[in-house]
């Protein structure tokens, strides 16, 4: 029978460290918390086969920083680093984790880089403790799956009248003493853009299920193109609480799985990168544009110009060929498949693997985006075509036409591997 345990913690920074995500909030530090960011840990188990997952409300990580972890995890507890997965929901209202916004011309202070890697070190302690413990929490369970389609609560943003996926899977764990749950959705945690800590709408649903009497382990799916229908706090918590009826109804409906199976997989995958040129001549255009522009960031026209030219230049100083990254897959019998990807994977991937693993007979999907490592965007071919912000060059979008097919075509390897 298969065994698992749940903990959690907040890991909410001090007020007055910058958040990640918008870079019309131009480097301001935060003035509020509008609510706790947390991270959460569920460990699996049956016989010698484990799974650790992890949720934090941030922007992302990258994979140093997770392998990091997952080495001081494995230390403390035995369990194989290739057997965890550090997802993050995204929520542009958490620390600049990944992709600092405005490097060049809102440097941080030393003052700030302080306040960031003290918290830093905090939140690499708490992963590394609701991972123990939710080790040390592991009893029998019984395990259900569902999903609703929670329709008109999202738009596709990089192309009217594009596709969404409308779906919510849930996962329910029901052990002697506690009840848990893994929910997934395809939306991204934009909802909040003011100067406020905030975990955005995951964090509302999560608050909202927590009333009903579940612990709820969110993570993003494939959202590199979607937004929600509505933005603002208000906003957030409409949707959250949308979200969290549309989890009772995928619990009413849910479907109890027999099997006590599990399996985990992983492949590491390159994939070729694009860059700027020459560093010289990065350097000389984001001088100039900064003359011209760092004075009149209120002109969207200048705001635009001098944002990319400060991300060319970054990208410009890398100048790297290919990013080195992983793809990890875990199954519970043959009827579920958590899949975690290293991006912002495009909802037209997301929907083309649910299509996969269910054609593999795997009847609920769930998609893990920004999860292990942070790669930037995978778009679409369209995107790239269109020129929309997600293919535009910047460190948020480094892989090229060519390697986000590669990557959806690894992702499908991986899966049909995971029966072999």
């Amino acid at each position: 029978m298969i065994q698992a345990g749940f903990d959690k913690s907040e890991i909410t920074p001090h007020v007055g460290i910058r958040l990640g995500g918008f870079a019309s909030r131009l480097g301001k530090p935060s003035n509020a918390v509008h609510d706790p960011l947390i991270v959460r840990a569920i460990f699996l188990s049956c016989g010698a086969e484990e799974a650790l997952l992890i949720s934090a409300d941030v922007l992302g990580v990258y994979r140093g920083f997770a392998d990091g972890v997952k080495g001081a995890i494995s230390k403390r507890t035995g369990i194989r680093s290739y057997c965890i997965i550090l997802a993050a929901t995204h929520t542009h209202s958490g620390p600049e984790t990944i992709v600092p916004m405005w490097p060049n011309t809102f440097p941080y202070s030393k003052e700030e880089k302080g306040m960031l890697e003290d918290w830093f070190d905090f939140f690499k302690d708490k992963i590394v403790e609701v991972s123990t413990n939710a080790y040390k929490n592991a009893s029998s369970v019984s395990i259900k799956a569902g999903y609703f389609n929670a329709r008109k609560l999202t738009l596709n943003r990089s192309y009217e009248d594009g596709p969404l996926d409308d779906q919510l899977s849930t996962i329910i764990f029901n052990g002697r003493n506690s009840r848990f749950l893994i929910t997934n959705y395809a939306c991204h945690p934009v909802c909040n853009s003011d100067l406020g800590i905030s975990a955005d709408y995951p964090g509302e649903l999560s608050l909202n299920l927590s009333k009903m009497g579940y612990e709820n382990f969110f993570v993003t799916g494939a959202a590199g193109n979607i937004n929600p229908f509505e933005l603002g706090r208000e906003a957030a918590q409409k949707l959250g609480s949308e979200l969290s009826y549309a989890t009772i109804e995928a619990l009413n409906e849910s479907h109890i799985i027999s099997s006590d199976k599990l399996k985990v997989t992983s492949k590491s995958v390159n994939l070729h990168v694009r860059n700027v040129d020459k560093l010289q001549e990065a350097e000389a255009k984001f001088k100039e544009v900064y003359r011209e522009c760092a004075e009149n960031l209120e002109n969207p026209d200048c705001h635009v110009r001098l944002l990319y030219a400060d991300e060319e230049l970054e990208v410009a100083k890398d100048h790297k060929t290919f990013a080195e990254t992983t793809i990890k897959v875990f199954s519970i019998g043959n009827e579920i498949v958590f899949i975690s990807i290293p991006g912002e994977l495009f909802v037209e991937f997301g929907l083309g693997i649910k299509e996969a693993a269910n054609e593999l007979g795997y009847r609920f999907v769930v998609i893990s985006t920004y999860s292990d490592d942070y790669i930037g965007y995978i778009p679409a071919k369209k995107a790239f075509e269109l020129g929309t912000y997600e293919a535009r060059l910047a460190r948020w979008s480094r892989i090229t036409e060519k390697a986000s097919e590669e990557m959806y075509g690894e992702v499908l390897d991986c899966l049909r591997s995971l029966g072999t």
